[in-house]
């Protein structure tokens, strides 16, 4: 007799495992999905309490299969009254990764104040290992943020390890920012690694430095504008009264560049330079390069070493 033909099992097995596992994620995805839309509305629910709310003009759930996203087209931000929108705001979750979230907003941002803000697609991303173990960033390329100032890249990031500071970072390309009436800060490279006080976060962080006396510790702080760089570390308070007070320890690449920065962002006059110039050389004799000295805010005004730079005003 001919021998029967064998039944294709391993076949017939694995096209049955393969449809199990997608009956299975599917089913996952609905139930993910759903909690998502409900952790969602309640947090939305929260923040109202706190007079905060989100507001789309037309909103869309979806991200079928591999994630759970939320497109809100038009979205207006109101906090305590004062309203930002911006064009699209595009929240995604990946559903094999539920720690992780991402954000990408559309700009431009405007807020009721008159103020508008440019850039390209900015992202946003964090992630959650607990209540205090987490990551968050921020990226905004091509900001525009006239008068106040200007970046070609934008990232900063902060990170919650469970101690009573938040670690923060913050990088910076082609900036420029705006420190008083005509006074325009420019830089090729800004680098900076810090913290700060956690009990101010949650507050008007200014004011609340001003009335527990926190402190922004630089950790590290690196300025690089053509052939000059400027490092720091130290920490920067803010009094009672809105006046910043600290004190940084700098390091200069080269003297001549840096009279020359002070002089073109700062107003110092040939006079103060050449004066300034000359007691550096008493104090550091011979050096014209790797210059240490104390950047100082006190009593609403800013010395380098022991010369006064600017006024400082109230921050608040």
């Amino acid at each position: 007799m001919p021998a029967m033909p064998k039944r294709p099992w391993p076949l017939i097995l694995t096209l049955a495992g393969i449809v199990i596992l997608i009956i299975a994620w599917c089913v996952y995805w609905f139930a993910g999905a759903g909690f998502v839309r409900r952790t969602f509305e309640s947090e939305r629910a929260k923040l109202a309490e706190q007079n905060i709310t989100l507001d789309c003009k037309a909103m869309d759930w979806g991200g079928f299969p591999f994630r759970f996203e939320r497109d809100c087209v038009s979205p207006k931000l109101t906090v305590k009254g004062d309203e930002i929108g911006a064009q699209r705001l595009l929240l995604v979750m990946q559903a094999y990764m539920p720690n992780r979230a991402i954000a990408l907003l559309d700009g431009p941002v405007v807020t009721d104040k008159g103020l508008t803000i440019t850039h390209d697609r900015a992202m946003a991303s964090a992630r959650f290992w607990g209540e205090r173990d987490w990551q968050a960033s921020l990226e905004l390329p091509k900001l525009q943020a006239p008068p106040f100032g200007s970046a070609d890249y934008l990232l900063a990031s902060a990170r919650d390890t469970g101690t009573d500071r938040y670690d923060i970072a913050l990088t910076a390309r082609t900036a420029q920012m705006l420190l008083g009436p005509g006074t325009l800060f420019k830089l090729d490279e800004a680098e900076l690694v810090g913290t700060v006080p956690r009990q101010a976060v949650d507050r008007d962080f200014l004011r609340a430095l001003g009335q527990n006396g926190g402190k922004v510790g630089i950790d590290s702080l690196r300025l690089k504008k053509g052939d000059l760089v400027v490092t720091a570390k130290g920490e920067i308070g803010i009094g009672p009264l809105g006046l910043v007070n600290g004190r940084l320890t700098t390091t200069s690449s080269r003297l001549d560049l840096l009279m020359k920065e002070l002089q073109q962002d700062f107003g110092l006059s040939g006079k103060d330079a050449s004066t300034l110039t000359t007691m550096i050389g008493l104090l550091q004799p011979g050096k014209t390069t790797d210059v240490t000295l104390d950047l100082i805010a006190k009593d609403g005004k800013l010395y380098w070493g022991p010369v006064k730079l600017t006024d400082l005003p109230p921050v608040f």
